[in-house]
């Protein structure tokens, strides 16, 4: 062998050795690489996973709850047909057109009379626990007297019975007719509460000669989620003075609203409670058409729990992927591919060591 061809194979020796060190470090790369790769591809395919969702969740329609808490001076409601409505009217004078089985001791003088016309003839029981039950598919007003006091008008549909009155361990279902009015010239000390079901009005439209306004009041949407009492507030709103509400839509049969009507005797105010399907509500206001509070498509994606949920899983993983990203080596730049345990190792040596 000549002194040439032995430079030459020593000079092919570290280029072979070199090509075998190489190899190896290429072999473990690649599926390093490929991991990273797929972390990353990962991300964007979750990103338009989540667009799309926002997108479909946009789109379903939401089922929106309301609450209402007011104080009024009228209010008519058209209870739910087919449904007994029992409620406690003790202290009341029964004003009928018809002649009431109650007997003649509980009749009054017409001289004595609140209700108003010689048509109407009056009845009061001083007997406690007075009960009052309806038929349904009636119509009852609610209005505070301006002298004080409390009125109730009741009016059954197509004429026909409204129910019954009755007082405990006195008299038993006596028959009333389509009309009634009840009257209560003072509030009792236990005050009056009437739960109800079916559409309402709360208040009158604003006018010279009209009484019975609604005062105030709040309105609330709500929706629902995985809370513990199943719905998070979306909206809130005030009511102002002269608003008139509408809830219940009579050919929705199967969303009516519900509540009650309470009166105290200490202040003479009709406070009202409802809840209901907010599509079912309309506030009208002096000088406009009315308006709802359905909430826009913004606040339903806001108030969504899944697309909250969903989207925190998403900036969590997007913010660990970037956060890794310092960590890899650029395989263009001559370095060892994604091996980025080995890069996040030294970067914690390096910490140590300032330390």
């Amino acid at each position: 062998m000549t002194d040439e061809q032995a430079a030459t194979d020593a000079d092919d020796e570290p280029q072979a050795a070199t090509e075998a060190d190489n190899e190896p470090k290429d072999a473990e790369a690649h599926p390093s690489i490929s991991a990273w790769r797929v972390l990353v591809a990962l991300m964007f395919a979750f990103i338009v996973a989540y667009i799309g969702f926002v997108l479909w969740r946009a789109a379903v329609p939401a089922e929106w709850e309301f609450s209402i808490e007011a104080e009024t001076e009228v209010a008519e409601i058209s209870l739910r047909p087919r449904t007994r409505t029992q409620w406690q009217v003790d202290g009341a004078v029964i004003c009928a057109r018809d002649d009431l089985d109650l007997g003649d001791e509980f009749q009054l003088d017409r001289s004595h009379s609140p209700c108003g016309s010689r048509a109407w003839r009056a009845w009061r029981v001083t007997a406690p626990e007075q009960v009052l039950e309806l038929n349904g598919d009636t119509t009852v007003t609610l209005s505070l007297r301006p002298e004080g006091g409390l009125a109730m008008s009741l009016r059954a549909a197509e004429k026909k019975s409204l129910g019954s009155f009755s007082v405990v361990g006195l008299v038993e279902d006596i028959a009333l007719g389509d009309a009634i009015n009840l009257i209560w010239t003072d509030i009792p000390a236990q005050s009056l509460t009437f739960p109800f079901s079916g559409t309402t009005t709360f208040g009158r439209a604003v006018g010279w000669s009209n009484i019975g306004m609604l005062r105030s009041g709040t309105v609330s949407i709500y929706t629902a989620d995985e809370s513990a009492d199943n719905r998070t507030l979306v909206d809130e709103t005030n009511l102002m003075l002269g608003d008139q509400i509408r809830l219940g839509d009579a050919a929705a049969k199967e969303s009516w609203p519900k509540g009650f009507a309470h009166l105290s005797p200490v202040d003479n105010v009709m406070r009202v409670v409802a809840f209901g399907r907010a599509d079912s509500l309309l506030i009208e206001r002096y000088g406009e058409s009315g308006y709802d509070l359905k909430p826009g498509r913004f606040r339903k994606l806001a108030s969504d729990p899944r697309v909250a949920f969903f989207g925190s899983l998403l900036a969590a993983y997007m913010t660990l992927i970037l956060g890794l990203q310092a960590f890899v080596t650029d395989d263009r730049k001559g370095g060892s591919g994604t091996d980025f345990l080995k890069n996040f190792n030294r970067w914690v040596r390096r910490e140590r060591n300032r330390e």
